[in-house]
Parts: structure tokens; sequence; C-alpha cells
């Protein structure tokens, strides 16, 4: 079986080179395809590798290392391709001394990979070579991974259905061999997200967030144009992959301790606005305490300060809601009136939706005045807009509090101040 495997390799290999060797030019060097199909063709014919030249194999990829390594300091591309030419021929050697040295073969793989002449194709060959070879080689699950990401159109619309399949497979070695590899995690989370799997893409997720924290962001942070490894950017992604499997109380857990951790964090605040609007009063008092923290933390934060008034009205503590409002928009009334009068419009819309109607026609009037639009006078043209959303916000609540008579009073009062009898026509 084994020399099955390797003989249909050869042919996959031979065909897979001839077809690089068009599309890339001829180089100073012999074709790598020529040596790795003398390689495997020994492989499958079980040729025996001497110990000297297992020696010599080491010494030519630790010769070929140390000048993958210089090319961290060459300053030209001619210096950049001298140096992956010379690492090349190195490598070359390593795996005519010994066919089995899967580790020469990553290294090739990455060349051809990160230097001059690139060539993906190669790359994904040459990692073939050394997983094959060596079926727990780390390096070449790694970089098949990640370039059948990349051809896999991840990023970039319609997914490559056989580019991804060959991804995942590659990615979950990875995590075979690393459990808590952040980028594999990551990537996973990311293709069953695409392929509407929700309950694998958390459990991604889950390993994500317990995963060892990155150095970097890596080739995760290159596909996604700067996006994160670090566990707070999982921890994000899944407290929304969370609300959106209906899992609400662990989402607004997690969620809840992201905006504590971070109150600046918009993108967890909004999230975590979301996720409360399914929670019950029981969910809803959880993000309470965490939102005291953030707000106490960064007291400027008018969104912070409008989600903690919405979390305790929907956890019942509809008092608790309108102290925080009230005190925010008393000291904002003097510097951001704007903010101050809408910190009224939304402690009127709490009220309104528990049937206060009368503490919401206060709260929305409050705003009115705040933001200086009287009862006869007309109003500024730049506050035109907010007088109308503010006018209709009280006529509407008393059609519902069923006082017809005090909306017609609302709406003659909007009309005499906006200056335009055919405004709240259809509301008379």
């Amino acid at each position: 079986m084994k020399n099955k495997l390797f003989a249909l390799a050869v042919v996959f290999i031979f065909s897979g080179w001839q077809i690089a060797a068009a599309q890339t030019p001829a180089q100073p060097t012999p074709p790598i395809s020529e040596t790795i199909v003398k390689n495997v063709e020994q492989i499958a014919a079980k040729k025996p590798v001497s110990r000297q030249q297992r020696e010599q194999a080491y010494a030519k990829l630790l010769e070929g290392q140390r000048h993958i390594w210089n090319l961290r300091n060459a300053r030209s591309d001619a210096a950049l391709a001298s140096g992956a030419l010379l690492a090349r021929q190195s490598l070359q050697r390593a795996v005519e001394f010994d066919p089995t040295l899967a580790e020469a073969y990553t290294a090739l793989a990455e060349l051809s990979k990160n230097a001059p002449p690139y060539n993906i194709e190669e790359a994904i060959l040459l990692a073939n070579v050394a997983v094959r070879i060596d079926k727990n080689n780390f390096g070449g699950h790694l970089i098949l991974g990640q370039l059948y990401t990349f051809k896999s159109g991840l990023n970039r619309g319609t997914l490559d259905a056989n580019q991804t399949a060959k991804a995942i497979v590659e990615w979950q070695e990875v995590v075979r061999l690393d459990s808590r590899n952040a980028e594999a995690h990551a990537f996973l989370s990311e293709f069953y997200g695409r392929a509407n799997q929700p309950t694998e893409k958390i459990a991604e997720l889950r390993s994500w967030v317990a995963s060892a924290p990155p150095l970097g962001n890596g080739f995760y942070g290159r596909i996604f144009r700067g996006e994160s490894l670090a566990p707070e950017s999982a921890s994000l992604k899944l407290g929304e992959a969370l609300a959106k499997a209906g899992q609400t109380r662990e989402a607004v857990e997690i969620l809840s301790l992201i905006v504590a951790d971070e109150p600046a964090n918009q993108e967890a605040v909004e999230l975590l606005s979301e996720a409360v609007k399914s929670a019950d009063e029981t969910v809803s008092a959880v993000a309470v305490e965490s939102l005291k923290q953030a707000v106490y933390a960064n007291p400027e934060n008018t969104s912070l300060l409008v989600l903690l008034a919405q979390v305790q009205a929907k956890a019942g503590k509809i008092d608790d809601a309108a102290i925080v409002l009230q005190n925010a928009s008393s000291e904002l009334t003097a510097t951001d009136e704007n903010s101050a009068a809408n910190l009224q419009t939304v402690l009127g819309d709490i009220f309104a939706e528990k049937n206060r109607f009368d503490d919401a026609v206060k709260a929305y009037q409050n705003a009115l005045t705040i933001r200086g639009i009287g009862e006869t006078e007309a109003v500024a043209p730049d506050r035109r807009d907010f007088a109308i959303r503010v006018f209709d916000k009280i006529i509407e609540t008393y059609k519902k509090a069923n006082r017809p008579n005090e909306a017609k009073a609302v709406i003659d009062r909007a009309r005499l101040v906006l200056r335009k009898s055919d405004l709240f026509a259809e509301k008379g």
C-alpha cells in the first residue's frame, strides 16, 4: 500500500510540476521537480538511506535554514533573490541526500510561498510531499491550510467548494497537532460560518478563546486586513454567534464582560444592545452590573448610558433607568444640549413602552425645552427635524393612552411652532 501511495504521488507531482514549470521562468539550478520525482521513486523502491547520507542531509538542511534566516536582512530585490537561490540549492541537496527528509520539503514550500520567484502551486506541491512523507509534519499542514484558504476566496465573495474542503482538512490537521492554535480555530470558525454551520462555528470560537495568545495576527490578519487573533477578538465573535444562535444568556454574559473591560468598544456595545432586545428580565439583569462598571469608567459615553438604562428597564428597574438618564441629562444640559435632549427622548420612550404615559410626555417635553422649542415661537431650522420627531412621539403617546383631546392640542401646537398647517395632517 505504501509503495502504491508513493507511486501515485510521483504521477501527481510530475504532472503538477509540468504545469508549474510552464508558468515560471527557468531556474539557474536543476528543476526541483526532477529531484522530487527521483526522491519519491527512491522512497517507493525502498532504497535505504545511509547514516552518512542522513548526516549530510541534515547539514544541508541547516545550511538552507541559515540562508532563509539571512533573507530577513536582505535590503534589495537582488539580494532577496540571491539568498533564496542559495537556500533552495542547499535544501535541494538535502532531499537528494535523504529523500525522506520531510522538513526540507516544508522549507522549500515556505520559500516558494514567501521568496522570489513566488509560486503558490509549487509551494502546494512541495508541502503535499512533506505531509505524505510525514503525516505529522506541522509546517506542511500549516502551509497547505494557508494556501488553500487563499485559493478558496474566503475573503472575496463566493467560496470555491473544492479549495474550501481542502483548507478545512488542513486546518483540522493543524488543530490535531496543536489544539491551541488560534489561527487554525479562527479560520475554521470562518469557514463554518460561511457554510451556515453555527454549532461548529461556535465550537471553534470557544477553542479560539481558549487558545494560546499569538505573537501577531499572522496570515489571518493579512486575509482579513488587520483583524486580530487575540482572544478578545474571538470573544466578541463568540458573543455575536451565540446571540444569532439564540443562546442569549451566554451571549449577554460574554458581551457584558467585554463592554466592562473596554467601554469604548462600540462594536461590543452595539452587539450587547442587540442581544438584550431578545433577553428576558433575568438575562438582562446579568448585564446591568457590567454596564454600571463601564459607565463609571467612561461617563461621557452616551451610548453606554442609553444601553444601561435600556437594560435596566428590560430587567424591570424602570426607576433606576430614569435616574441614570435624568442625572446624565442634567449634567450635559449646559455643555451638550443635543445629547441632553436625546437622553430625555430615550427616557420618554422607556416610559411609553411601560405605559407610564404622563412620565413619558413629561420627558418628551423636557427634551423640547432643552432644545429651546417653546409653545408658540417658530422653531429654528436646525432644530426642526428634532421637533417633528418629538412632537410625533407625544401625539402617539396620547393616542396610545386614549386621550384624543390632548393629542389634538399637541398637533395644534406643533403646527403653530413649525409654521406649516399640513404637518401631522394624518394625525388630526
